[in-house]
């Protein structure tokens, strides 16, 4: 079953709870722009609920009642019309209003609801576009606590103007920023850059076990054989 479909079941079961009777429409209408909102089952339920709250179902439903009453009263009306009395002229036959046509108010109403729905949307996507940043940004800046100043400063600015739109390739900058600053904080380290370089610890002038990730202790472990087997030979 494709995730509309879902949508769809999850409204008519929702409405069934709620003991109110949405139309066929109205319910596509709504299960159309919950789709544009959600990526998995999980969160069917928590959307509907949220678009409830916000348009009320209960209020929609009686919007539909009112035009499945029109409807009805006005094939009524129309099975209750004598045909017109003979005449020497036949008279124009009378435009008759298509009895499926909902009353103006009413596409009124429905055009203002579907307002109010695209402008959820956006706001909703807006707000888990916002907390993706936030929480990369997070992310990066536990990556540069022990980076040189400098360096830190220009990775920030960069990823402001960077576009990264997976979280795999999100965790693919991390690892390779997380390189950069292991080479950057031992660069620093070799050539003494003072103020400039992370703090050290009191005693040996070198970084602590537990201000380095694993990944930067290989690459210092592997700088210094490196220095070693030079001084060596």
């Amino acid at each position: 079953m494709s995730l509309k479909a879902q949508i769809i079941s999850k409204l008519k079961a929702k409405a069934t709870a709620l003991g109110v009777n949405l139309s066929n429409v109205r319910i596509n209408g709504l299960a159309d722009k919950l789709d544009g909102l959600i990526s998995t089952e999980d969160e069917i339920d928590g959307e509907i609920d949220k678009l409830d709250q916000i348009l009320s179902f209960k209020d929609l439903a009686a919007l539909d009642d009112a035009k499945r009453n029109a409807d009805k009263k006005a094939a009524e009306d129309k099975d209750k019309v004598e045909p017109p009395a003979p005449a020497k002229v036949d008279p124009p036959a009378p435009v008759e209003k298509d009895k499926d046509e909902a009353p103006a108010w009413f596409k009124a109403h429905v055009d203002n609801q579907n307002k109010v729905i695209e402008t959820l949307t956006t706001t909703v996507a807006n707000l888990q576009k916002g907390n993706t940043i936030q929480t990369r940004l997070q992310q990066l800046e536990t990556k540069l606590t022990n980076a040189p100043e400098k360096f830190k400063a220009r990775t920030l600015r960069d990823f402001e103007r960077l576009k990264i739109d997976s979280d795999e390739d999100f965790t693919s900058y991390l690892a390779d920023v997380e390189q950069d600053v292991a080479e950057e904080v031992q660069a620093a380290s070799d050539a003494g850059l003072g103020n400039d370089a992370p703090a050290r610890s009191a005693g040996g002038g070198k970084l602590k076990d537990d201000e380095v990730s694993p990944a930067m202790k290989d690459i210092i472990t592997q700088r210094a054989a490196e220095a070693k087997a030079k001084a060596g030979a």
